[in-house]
């Protein structure tokens, strides 16, 4: 047998929804109902360009985001707060009691995080130009 490893740059959303099935049936093998699905929230002007936006997913009681961008021209304006908080809220929605975040170090988002109530949960040195991966948690 011969094994082919494929690499994309740009999955599809077929794809990724096929691993998250995948995953999901062999968590329901172990008697865990929950299933972990994505989410995405978007600021747009006008209904149509997008200024600001995340994404991430609910899995097993905890809301992780992977994902938030402000467009620099509407930054400092509040809307990753909103953002967040309506990821806090959609997490209560839907059962969480937990939400999570990860920043790299050069980011200096961590500090935003920690203004929405997050801890440091710990940090991963290793990468890039001796930057850490920060992780932080949140209690819903």
């Amino acid at each position: 047998m011969t094994y082919i490893i494929e690499q994309t740059l740009s999955p599809s959303g077929e794809d990724i929804d096929f691993l998250t099935r995948k995953i999901n049936e062999e968590a329901n093998k172990y008697g865990i109902s929950e299933e972990a699905y994505p989410f995405a929230f978007f600021i747009k002007v006008n209904g149509e360009k997008i200024i600001a936006g995340c994404n991430g997913s609910v899995i097993y009681g905890a809301i992780y985001t992977d994902q938030l961008w402000v467009d620099p021209e509407y930054r400092n304006k509040g809307l990753g707060k909103m953002l967040m908080e309506r990821v806090h809220s959609y997490g209560c929605e839907v059962g969480c009691n937990l939400a999570t975040v990860t920043t790299l170090s050069f980011q200096a988002a961590s500090s935003f995080y920690e203004k929405l109530g997050y801890e440091r949960d710990f940090e991963r040195a290793g990468y890039s130009y001796n930057s850490k991966c920060i992780f932080l948690k949140k209690g819903l």
